[in-house]
């Protein structure tokens, strides 16, 4: 027997046990109320094997077991009425696999995958009726690539696009209005994920171009509507056909679809007399968009050129696997390079650089991993910087500085927001504003200038919203008009007070 003190953290609360106790055995360890806090088993004085922990009520609070003190077999997290919250297997205190998490009722809420403790994989998050609602990939811990976002009944509602842990865009689709009826955008999607048709509803009639493509990308129908009826004068130069050439051996020498009207649209690919592919074109309305090479599986590849409508060349720099990567230019319709950088598996990496069309630069920025990362500078045609600071991680962090119409704006960063003390002055240096933010959010009294230096407006925030009298002032500093907030909300104009607004279908409150 030997005389230890014996601290326990369980789920950040912090427990205290004093005990008589051999260095293999069971134990417990107690609330001030009495309760069991913790129990299981001690080796050489580490936690080993099966161990629980219970709230002040003594309802369980998580169990599973340890290896070397490690967390290291299922564990499960209970809520405090007992209904289990959460599971996931732990590997050397480490998650992997499944973490899953629940509702009070048991309904399953999320299912995220786990390596090495970071998330790896499709996340998939679920609505209270148990159908799916999000799809999110993870690399390394990050959210990166496409996910999908469905409604409660299963349709997709929208399209995302992940990098490097951040929503770069959300394409939303099959929406239905308030009296059901389908509006704006609408795609199905062939089991292998490529589209199956696509096009636009309004008040749930079809509006415009209808495509419907093969399971392998491959435009098969143009069907264009006017207000949900076939636009049948449209529709004879819509009319899409397959067409092939072929080398005096028989092989396939060209492959592209046509309008009725002999309009070349979509993708054309071009073959060599072994079968090979030596080009690909892609058209619009018989308007050549871009041109380049393809892999066997169809995506881009090698050097590529973009044109624009009016035909000059837009664009020109190389894929792999159908991303772009290593440097890009990009033109002016004059054909003067408007920016240029390099691409990394499909996101920006080092430094890019915009030009005026007169050649002068007008932006300098760094990016890393497709977000910007290091000092970023835009320049006015004279060459006068109007905008100057730095970003980490796709956030701007630190001082910043713009020149904004007859002003200069001053002030700091941080994680991507307004934080700190920021100055306005006009281009003689007189004061234009003075307030402080917080995480982006305007706090404490805020005061704007006349170009004379007399008070034009000052106010106070707190939390972001207007808060008490904000008080107007003219030209020669004298006091002209006082507004009174609650909470961001006009409730007194120079006294008198503001009637409610008028809320549609509020009755009489």
């Amino acid at each position: 027997m030997k005389s230890w003190l014996m601290m326990v953290v369980v789920m950040g609360v912090v427990f205290h046990a004093n005990a008589q106790t051999p260095s293999d055995s069971l134990v417990r360890y107690y609330h001030p109320n009495g309760k069991v806090s913790s129990e299981g088993r001690l080796v050489d004085g580490r936690p080993e094997g099966y161990w629980k922990s219970y709230y002040e009520t003594g309802v369980l609070r998580s169990e599973g077991g340890r290896s070397g003190s490690l967390l290291d077999s299922t564990w499960r997290f209970y809520g405090p009425n007992g209904a289990l919250e959460s599971e996931i297997e732990y590997v050397a205190d480490k998650r992997e696999g499944p973490l899953r998490r629940y509702d009070s009722t048991g309904v399953l809420l999320s299912e995220e995958l786990f390596s090495k403790d970071l998330r790896e994989g499709m996340a998939r998050y679920f609505h209270p009726n148990g159908q799916l609602h999000k799809e999110v990939p993870f690399k390394a811990g990050k959210e990166e690539g496409r996910g999908t976002e469905y409604a409660p009944d299963g349709r997709i509602v929208a399209l995302l696009q992940y990098g490097a842990g951040l929503l770069r865009r959300r394409d939303e689709i099959n929406r239905v209005d308030r009296m059901g009826l389908k509006q704006g955008p609408w795609k199905e999607f062939h089991p292998n994920g490529k589209i199956k048709w696509e096009g636009t509803f309004v008040d749930d009639q079809r509006e415009g171009l209808f495509k419907e493509y093969d399971p392998l990308g491959n435009l098969k129908e143009l069907v264009k509507y006017d207000a949900g009826q076939v636009d049948a004068g449209a529709q004879e130069k819509l009319t899409v056909e397959i067409k092939r050439t072929f080398h005096p051996n028989g092989k396939v020498a060209s492959l592209g679809s046509y309008s009725k009207s002999g309009r070349k649209e979509g993708l054309f690919k071009d073959f060599a007399p072994d079968g090979s592919i030596s080009g690909a074109r892609i058209y619009a309305g018989d308007r050549l968009v871009s041109e380049g090479l393809v892999n066997t599986v169809g995506a881009l590849e090698g050097p590529w050129k973009e044109y624009y409508a009016t035909g000059e060349k837009r664009a020109e720099g190389s894929y792999k696997e159908g991303k772009r990567d290593g440097p890009w230019n990009f033109y002016h319709r004059s054909g003067a390079v408007e920016q240029k950088g390099t691409y990394a598996a499909g996101l920006p990496q080092g430094q890019w650089t915009w030009y005026y069309e007169g050649g002068g630069r007008h932006r300098e920025e760094n990016y890393r991993r497709g977000k910007e990362d290091g000092a970023s500078v835009e320049y006015d045609p004279e060459g006068n910087i109007l905008t100057q600071g730095e970003y980490i991680d796709g956030n701007k962090e630190g001082p910043w500085t713009y020149h904004v119409g007859d002003h200069r704006e001053e002030g700091a960063y941080k994680d991507g927001l307004k934080d700190g003390l920021w100055r306005f002055t006009y281009h003689d240096g007189t004061k234009n504003f003075v307030g402080t933010f917080v995480n982006g959010e305007p706090q404490g009294k805020h005061r704007w200038y006349w170009p004379n230096g007399e008070l034009k407006l000052e106010g106070k925030y707190a939390a972001g919203l207007e808060q008490g009298d904000f008080v107007h002032y003219n030209e020669e500093g004298f006091p002209v008009l006082t507004i009174k907030y609650k909470d961001g909300v006009e409730m007194r104009i120079d006294g008198v007070k503001v009637p409610p607004p008028f809320v549609p279908g509020g009755g009489d409150q």
